[in-house]
């Protein structure tokens, strides 16, 4: 039973790493302020933070949205935004690792979120050659 949950969830992997990124994404998108908090504390209802937010909810809702979508319909296309998440995740750990002057919760925090979903989308690239 365990190996069966588990062998379902590798092959699930990709999917729910889009469905994920789609929904952090919305998040920033519809309530940048609350979505922000962890990353940017009281600064998050800041105007330019939440239009920040913004931008990066849409980002996420692209590769996300079309990662979920693409284990649907366009299979070919599944490894392609793997990579394109990975890569915008390896960039926003190395930005919250190398920021100067970012408080240490919110470096912390960055990091965890950002390079897990790079550990993520490793994972589930992995899984599409077995």
């Amino acid at each position: 039973m365990a190996l069966s949950f588990s062998s379902n969830f590798s092959r699930r992997l990709p999917e729910a790493v889009g469905l994920a990124r789609a929904a952090i994404g919305i998040a920033h998108m519809i309530a940048p302020t609350r979505a922000n908090e962890l990353l940017a504390g009281s600064d998050a209802a800041v105007a330019t933070t939440r239009a920040a937010a913004r931008t990066f909810g849409i980002r996420e809702i692209y590769i996300g949205g079309g990662l979920y979508a693409a284990t649907k319909y366009a299979p070919k296309a599944v490894r392609t935004l793997l990579r394109a998440g990975v890569a915008v995740d390896v960039w926003d750990t190395a930005a919250f690792a190398m920021t100067s002057h970012l408080p240490q919760k919110t470096r912390v925090a960055g990091c965890a979120i950002a390079g897990g979903f790079v550990i993520a989308g490793v994972l589930a690239e992995l899984q599409l050659d077995r």
